[in-house]
């Protein structure tokens, strides 16, 4: 979040000279609402409109990884005024994966930063049988492609860390792919679905609610202090 703060400051100082936008702003989420993406957009909208004043819309354009929402974007006029925000899924992981997409992500955006940099966790319904990520291990080498592993869709962050983790782990399990974060939520919630590899910034309030039990986070861990 320091990061999105740091980039919000540069954009708000660069643009007080520009005076824009001069006419509504369109800022695209290429997954459903309640996802990591989405989060990430109804916070840029709020903190631009407190700073810069004028209309900034949030459209949610979801669908194939993303990348029906950025091919909108590619196509939209290049004049400041539609603002793509997504996970790296669209750009980095969707044009090896998916046979055509419907832009060159080399050439047809103008990255302007990364605003937010945070890692996935493996969570399971509060009312699962599996209490850590060992249990997880035994039940899916014991049981394999019996545990399914939802995603916010095919070749999304979260179903490549899945992947990962079964070819790290020798085991396996069943990926079922949505349209977006919002969806797994729901059924996740609903007991509809076992576990997924989450975006902690969508999981982290079902987690503190008690209704997500999290279970490995991906990111490195910590250096240990050092006793002087």
């Amino acid at each position: 979040m320091k990061k999105l703060i740091a980039t919000l400051a540069t954009t708000m100082a660069l643009t007080s000279a520009w005076a824009w936008p001069d006419k509504s702003v369109t800022i695209v989420v290429p997954f459903p609402p309640g996802g990591a993406s989405a989060q990430i957009g109804r916070t840029l909208q709020t903190k631009f409109q407190e700073k810069l004043g004028g209309s900034f819309i949030v459209e949610n354009k979801a669908g194939a990884t993303g990348t029906i929402g950025a091919g909108f974007v590619t196509k939209a006029p290049a004049d400041g005024h539609t603002l793509l925000v997504a996970s790296l899924g669209p750009y980095v992981i969707a044009p090896h994966l998916l046979a055509k997409v419907p832009y060159d992500a080399t050439k047809d955006f103008d990255y302007i930063s990364v605003a937010v940099q945070a890692p996935n966790v493996l969570v399971v319904p509060a009312a699962s049988p599996h209490k850590t990520l060992a249990d997880v291990i035994a039940y899916t080498k014991a049981n394999p492609n019996k545990m399914a592993f939802a995603s916010s869709g095919n070749g999304s962050s979260d179903h490549l860390t899945a992947e990962l983790f079964w070819q790290q782990t020798g085991t396996s399990g069943i990926h079922v792919p949505y349209k977006g974060g919002g969806p797994v939520m729901t059924d996740l919630l609903g007991n509809q679905v076992d576990s997924s590899f989450m975006n902690i910034n969508t999981a982290l309030p079902q987690i503190k609610a008690g209704k997500l039990r999290p279970l490995v986070i991906t990111s490195t861990p910590p250096k240990a202090s050092q006793s002087r």
